[in-house]
């Protein structure tokens, strides 16, 4: 397994610590925490630079770069909430710390009393080490918020994710950084950003400030992803001009020697056959390329939905109301609850201010260091995805009295009762973090929840505002709901007979910037008979065609 500091695990090895791999870029809050493993580091190097004086204004120029950002960061939250931010603190842990400190350092020093110190630090703290799989998957979270808000690679190179930001950030990530997100973008063929990323790459480098970064990435570093990026692309005559420049900078390199004879055939044969009068006329016809699957109707939608560009008309909206209800609560005719209608059919709704801002915190508190990897899938079957990036824990009523306030507040809301309802699932999203589109009830409600039957009704909390991006998109309903702390979105998933609803498929948009806490309440058919009686005809027929959509 890749490692973090993989010289350092080494010499630890025979200290016998038993340390975890972390999965970091799944939750915001979990990246939060990578400071503290740069924090501590950086404590036990600057007690050892005394000797390492050959090193030391290298590894000086590291640490002080380490310590800028650490006091430039402000509010933590805020701070991974920009998706760079986020990657470069990855990047740092598995790349340059190994490259600019670890490896210096260790191959020419005795490390035996340090290694001590350092180990007994590292398992007092309970350290995990984040893995070239989150550097990965921080890649794939940057390109999934290029893919679905059309990010130009130089705005977001830049750090600014929207262009209202370009006056109020002071962000920008190096040569490295770009090079690392276009190789990485490669390998996941995704040939079309990388080339991006890396022409990027190669106009920063002359300027680039990581100068304390080793190995240091090189012009023909970058060439060599360049050229095979366009070469994948098709543009051969672009990919043959950049390998050149390879040999320019070093006559010598092997592959591009290789490379120039396979360029040239293939250019050469291009030639011939467009100078061949016979060619003209008739063509050969080339293999096409393979097409790209094509997406679900559900999936086109979403994205358009998640970006803006499809909003429910003015007629669907016509009937949609706000109001105060107390919900037949006697208690709730001194404070009702403010409500705004979203869909009619099926019914979708909002309620503001449910909770107050302490609970939100507290239940977020709760959440934090106790939160592991969100699966996708049936019980028994479930598995980790880049369908759904976020990390999650479940709480328990009855080993959380401080719950029972908000409990009663549910069944006060919904109507419904909460003995047969799942316990609350608290979510953080990570680095671009997103749910694709899916449904909430279970295609096999018995064989999953047993007599409790299926999933009737989803009572979503946000708990923090979330700047840009991060809405519940219902795709078929033309419908995002952007996060509004201590607001609760409700909406049913079967029909009044019990059936499956498929309007109500939905999804989590990924956020853009910003940390996104969510708790969701599943309440069951069971124990609502007098509650929400069933209707006396079926709707099993109904809305069947967007099942597979």
């Amino acid at each position: 397994m890749s490692r973090v500091i993989a010289f350092l695990w080494t010499l630890l090895a025979g200290v016998g610590l038993g340390l975890v791999s972390g999965d970091y870029y799944s939750a915001i809050s979990e990246v939060e925490r990578l400071l503290d493993v740069e924090a501590f580091l950086v404590e036990r190097f600057e007690d050892y630079l005394e000797k390492a004086q050959q090193q030391q204004e290298n590894i000086e120029r590291f640490l002080q770069h380490v310590e800028q950002l650490h006091s430039r960061h402000g509010d933590i939250e805020a701070f991974f909430g920009n998706p760079i931010n986020a990657f470069t603190t990855i990047r740092r842990l598995v790349h340059d710390w190994k490259h600019s400190v670890f490896e210096p350092v260790f191959d020419t020093s005795n490390l035996d009393n340090y290694k001590t110190s350092v180990s007994a630090g590292l398992k007092k703290a309970e350290i995990q080490e984040p893995t070239k799989e989150d550097l990965l998957g921080a890649t794939r979270g940057l390109w999934r918020l290029q893919e679905m808000y059309k990010l130009p690679t130089k705005q977001l190179a830049a750090g600014f994710l929207a262009p209202e930001e370009q006056r109020q950030m002071n962000l920008s990530i190096s040569a490295s950084d770009c090079y690392e997100i276009g190789r990485h973008l490669c390998q996941m063929k995704e040939y079309s950003y990388g080339s991006e990323w890396l022409l990027e790459a190669r106009t920063r480098l002359p300027r680039d400030p990581s100068g304390y970064v080793l190995p240091k990435i090189t012009k023909v570093q970058i060439l060599e992803q360049l050229s095979t990026a366009f070469s994948q692309l098709g543009n051969k005559k672009l990919a043959h001009k950049l390998n050149n420049e390879i040999l320019d900078a070093e006559p010598g390199h092997q592959e591009a020697v290789k490379n120039k004879i396979v360029y040239e055939a293939l250019l050469a044969r291009e030639r011939s056959i467009s100078s061949s009068p016979r060619m003209k006329l008739d063509p050969p016809q080339e293999a096409a390329p393979e097409p790209e699957p094509e997406l679900k109707e559900s999936q086109e939608l979403y994205q358009r939905v998640c970006r803006g560009e499809l909003r429910q008309s003015p007629k669907e909206q016509r009937y949609l109301r706000c109001w105060l209800s107390h919900q037949d609560v006697p208690y709730q005719r001194l404070s009702p609850f403010k409500v705004e209608q979203l869909s009619g059919d099926p019914y979708v709704a909002y309620f503001h201010d449910v909770l107050s801002d302490k609970e939100s915190e507290q239940i977020i508190e709760h959440g934090k260091g106790q939160v592991t990897r969100s699966e996708i899938g049936q019980t028994g079957n479930s598995t980790v995805s880049d369908i759904r990036t976020s990390q999650n824990t479940w709480l328990w009523y009855e080993n959380n009295p401080w719950l029972a306030d908000i409990k009663q507040r549910l069944e006060d809301i919904t109507g419904l009762s909460t003995d047969t309802a799942e316990p609350l699932q608290l979510v953080n999203y990570g680095i671009g973090g997103q749910y694709e589109p899916h449904f909430d009830f279970m295609d096999d409600a018995e064989k999953n929840f047993g007599w409790k039957g299926n999933r009737l009704l989803t009572a979503l909390f946000y708990l923090n505002d979330v700047p840009l991006g991060g809405a519940t998109a219902f795709p078929f309903l033309h419908l995002a709901v952007p996060p509004v702390k201590g607001s609760l979105l409700v909406w049913y998933n079967l029909h009044r007979s019990l059936h499956k609803d498929f309007r109500t498929k939905h999804a989590g948009c990924p956020v853009l910037k910003g940390s996104k806490w969510i708790c969701n309440q599943w309440f069951h058919e069971a124990a609502q008979e007098f509650r929400r009686p069933c209707a006396l005809t079926s709707d099993a027929e109904k809305f069947l065609e967007l099942e597979n959509k």
